[in-house]
């Protein structure tokens, strides 16, 4: 988390450049490191060769990539004094009672290796490692009572004189100097003296070097140049008050000036040839005035380590600031210096300060938005909100009565008699001339829209512009006070969203998107040229010397011959649609910015011997088990879903990256320095990184390699080929067996189907036989009947004859007894014996039995049905199952007709049948 905020910073250059340069500061980004988690003090900072910044904070060391901030952790009950950082796989680092070093293993992964630890005695505390330093190939560690020169395996410790302060690198020789006995060089294992005075050796807090003679810098008694044997102190106006702040920490930056952190003023940088300073404290947008050490980067920025917080001041720029935070201007529009005299137009007022004085301080004019000051013809004219003013020094004269005035551009036609300045309004044109020494100004009839900018071309052509629009031709009508209108260009016409109008080399030039359009009079068309996305869009152009400018509403672009630089510091601060930069002289332009404005400097920026700008991966690492992967490795399937952490360590402006994996299309460009892949699928990658800054692109990969799941291994496959030959053999064998099976199945059911069929045959051959029993036995039945019929005709006929035969007896009987003339009575006895002879029952009992035997199954049917049925009731339904009449029936059973009615009467009670139910057909049913 961190805050960007912009400082006040005075500079000393001319009368002029003081004036506005002392209002001037480079940017300052805040580090909250109490907001971020980590301890409110830090006390070192330190950088690697690939970038990375590193600082001791409390118990930890802190490492920032520009874009994360990541911590190590050396101890939770100590403070980390120092830090020295060899390389990026060895920092060394001092605290509270131990010092080690941090073994860099894999991107962010650190070991904490302790080295020593403090020892106490009788009347000392735990020791306190407060510098680390490298010198002769070896590392050597400052307490207020030792150095330990750690030689490989080998420590040595030397003691101090009586107490030691600080210790110092000086033209990679090693300095410490002692409370009680001044200043000591370490040569070998051996303290060699170089200056003390007892009045100083305990305020000295630091020793550097002043061409080819030391400087020693105390706390609070000054700063002293030693000349042989003697200390000579530096004289400059502002150095008492560097001491009533106090001097804690200083640094001698790459242009040879010194950096001094103090106690309750925050830092100072000061030339100790000219005695020109710079301060910068809270007041003025430190997070706090107390520095506990200074840092200068790869980049020559500085970085300041605090009481509270870390602070980034890049002093490395062409830019610095003036921000309005106090509500005194206000946002600055326009800016002019005529003369010794400074206007400055701002959305509060129009200000004016005499550069000629000692202390010059801006001077309130006119309260109300001014949109513009411009110089034409030696005469100063305001663009403000009521209209347009004439300046002259700190006298304003109102000209015209038109609201709202933008710029303004000279006209002059000697052959129709006029001379004057138009300026666009609100509501239209306005033209200004001078007659008799006095400025008047009407507005011109034939336009009635605002246009804020207005150009002439060297046909006095007027040249009006509208963004959103387009752009129009007008011809002046001096005589009528009016503009016609002589041609339109949509933006269609040029192919844009928006347009801007400038006057370059004399010739009017149109900018649309990324491109530049110059009107050709001869033809009365556009030529038109390609300048580039880095030109910006749409932008206005102007010539300022050997420079090209070019400002849109996001950047500005300066063109010249070592080709474009755009200022990418001014993105998102710019106000809109006020495209415009102010020469305050030869070297310095003001561009305004929201709250404030922007003071540029030609050759403003140090180019660094080496700028430590390599593209770090910082970590790849599985999602799903969080492990790290070395470059090339060899990543199992399951951790298949990975989070890719990289950094340009490039600090104080914006860095975009894009990415792209093996041939893909490379992504869009972003600030996000983390990207995750997911479900990756087994091959090699390369995982390919962009990262833009400036004008600069570098670039890094990251080749790995995915391997196959379990089951996509070429054992796996050799697996699966015998798994689908032994699939092939067993469903070939399968199939075999079930063709066989089949084959047994079909044999089975052919053999089923022909037992079927035989056994359908035979029951075919059954039910026919069965039909034949059945006609047989219907033949039987009747013939049966047809015997029982005739048996009874038989018995019918008996029991006639006997009848008859019973007659015969009777009549010869009563012949012989009635007729005279009897028979001879043996024949009478022998006719009397054949006559019974051939009356006999025994055909009626035979029949009985005959008929009895041929119904045997109805009647026990019948019997089996009605148990109470006598033999007479069987007989009696037998001869009604054959349809006999009751006469019929009369003879057979010897009883008459009437009889055999009550006899079936009675056996339809036995029978228990209804007088709706039919006999006969009743036991017809009973088979």
């Amino acid at each position: 988390m961190h805050r960007v905020v912009i400082i006040v910073l005075f500079f000393s250059c001319s009368v002029f450049s003081q004036f506005i340069e002392k209002k001037a500061l480079p940017r300052i980004t805040h580090y909250d490191t109490k907001s971020m988690g980590f301890n409110t003090q830090s006390w070192d900072i330190g950088q690697d060769e690939t970038g990375l910044i590193y600082v001791a904070n409390g118990g930890q060391v802190l490492i920032f990539d520009g874009t994360k901030w990541e911590s190590v952790n050396v101890g939770s009950d100590i403070v980390n004094r120092n830090l020295f950082v060899k390389n990026k796989d060895s920092i060394y680092f001092g605290a509270d009672g131990q010092y080690g070093v941090l073994v860099n293993q894999q991107y962010t992964d650190y070991k904490v290796v302790p080295l020593g630890a403090g020892k106490k005695d009788a009347i000392s505390e735990v020791e306190e490692y407060w510098r680390a330093h490298y010198v002769n190939d070896e590392v050597v560690f400052q307490t207020f009572r030792n150095l330990y020169v750690n030689q490989g395996n080998i420590v040595t410790k030397i003691p101090a004189p009586y107490r030691f302060k600080w210790s110092y690198i000086v033209n990679d020789e090693l300095y410490v100097n002692d409370l009680k006995y001044g200043v000591f060089k370490l040569q070998g294992t051996n303290l060699m003296p170089i200056v003390s005075d007892q009045k100083l050796n305990e305020n000295i807090i630091g020793v550097t070097s002043l061409n080819e003679n030391l400087v020693i810098i105390t706390d609070t008694k000054g700063i002293f140049k030693l000349i042989g044997d003697t200390l000579i102190p530096f004289e400059f106006s502002e150095l008492d008050a560097i001491k009533k702040a106090q001097i804690f920490s200083f640094l001698k930056l790459h242009d040879n000036r010194i950096a001094i952190g103090t106690v309750s003023n925050g830092l100072y940088i000061l030339d100790l040839e000219t005695g020109e300073f710079e301060n910068i404290n809270k007041k003025s947008g430190l997070q706090n005035n107390t520095v506990l050490s200074i840092y200068q980067d790869s980049e020559s920025n500085l970085w300041l380590a605090l009481d509270y917080g870390i602070d980034f001041i890049k002093l490395n720029s062409s830019l610095k600031y003036f921000y309005d935070y106090y509500g005194e201007f206000g946002t600055t529009y326009a800016v002019l210096k005529d003369k010794d005299l400074l206007y400055l137009g701002t959305n509060q007022g129009l200000y004016l300060a005499n550069t000629n004085e000692p202390n010059p301080e801006f001077e309130l004019l006119l309260n109300g938005q001014v949109w513009n000051i411009e110089k034409v013809d030696d005469q100063v004219f305001i663009g403000h909100d009521n209209g347009a003013y004439l300046a002259n020094g700190d006298n304003l004269t109102r000209i015209g009565e038109d609201l709202g005035s933008w710029n303004f551009r000279a006209i002059k036609d000697e052959s129709n008699g006029f001379e004057g300045i138009i300026s666009g309004n609100y509501s239209g044109v306005s033209f200004y001339e001078k007659t008799d020494q006095k400025w008047s100004g009407y507005k011109l009839k034939g336009f009635e829209k605002s246009t804020r900018y207005v150009e002439i071309d060297v046909e006095n052509n007027i040249w009006l512009t509208i963004r959103s629009e387009g752009v129009f031709k007008f011809k002046f009508d001096y005589a009528n006070k009016e503009i016609k209108k002589l041609a339109f260009y949509s933006l269609n016409d040029f192919g844009g969203s928006e347009v801007s109008m400038s006057k370059v080399d004399n010739e009017i030039v149109i900018t649309s998107d990324y491109h530049k359009y110059t009107y050709l009079k001869e033809n009365n068309t556009f030529d038109k040229v390609i300048i580039g996305e880095n030109r910006g869009r749409a932008p206005r152009i102007f010539k300022k010397g050997q420079q090209t400018w070019y400002l849109d509403n996001q950047n500005v672009a300066i063109e010249d011959k070592q080709g474009v630089t755009v200022l990418h510091e001014l993105r998102d601060q710019l106000i809109p649609d006020i495209l415009n930069a102010f020469s305050v002289n030869e070297s310095s332009e003001i561009i305004p910015v929201f709250n404030g404005f922007s003071v540029y400097t030609k050759n403003g920026v140090i180019i660094p011997e080496s700028v430590k700008n390599n593209l770090l991966i910082m970590d790849f690492v599985s999602v799903n088990s969080q492990k790290s992967y070395d470059k090339g490795a060899e990543i199992p399937f399951s951790d298949n879903d990975l989070k890719i952490n990289y950094a340009l360590p490039v600090y104080g402006q914006e860095v975009l990256y894009q990415t792209k994996l093996n041939d893909d299309e490379w992504g869009s460009w972003t600030t996000s320095t983390e990207q995750t892949l997911f479900n990756i699928t087994e091959g090699d990658y390369s995982f390919n990184i962009r990262a833009k800054y400036k004008e600069n692109i570098e670039e890094a990969s990251f080749e790995f390699k995915i391997k196959p799941p379990i089951y996509r291994t070429p054992w796996a496959y050799l697996l699966y080929l015998l798994l689908f030959l032994l699939l092939v053999i067993t469903t070939v064998s399968f199939n075999r067996y079930k063709m066989k099976k089949q084959e047994r199945m079909l044999l089975q059911q052919k053999a089923e189907k022909l037992q079927k069929q035989e056994e359908e045959h035979k029951a075919q051959k059954l039910e026919q036989e069965h039909k034949i029993i059945e006609l047989n036995n219907a033949k039987l039945q009747d013939e049966i009947k047809a015997k029982s019929r005739e048996l009874t005709q038989i018995a019918y006929v008996n029991l006639n004859k006997n009848k008859i035969l019973k007659k015969i007896r009777n009549k010869i009987i009563k012949v012989q007894e009635s007729s005279e003339q009897k028979l001879p009575t043996n024949s009478y006895n022998e006719l009397i014996r054949l006559v019974e002879y051939y009356i006999t029952n025994k055909e009626s009992k035979l029949f009985e039995i005959n008929f009895d035997k041929s119904h045997q199954e109805f009647y026990e049917k019948l019997s089996k049905k009605y148990p109470n049925l006598t033999s007479k009731d069987l007989r009696l339904c037998a001869y009604l199952k054959m349809n006999l009449s009751s006469k019929e029936i009369a003879p057979l059973l010897g009883i008459s007709s009437q009889s055999v009615d009550v006899s079936r009467h009675r056996l339809r009670k036995k029978l228990t049948l209804d007088s709706k139910d039919n006999l006969i057909n009743i036991l017809i049913s009973l088979k």
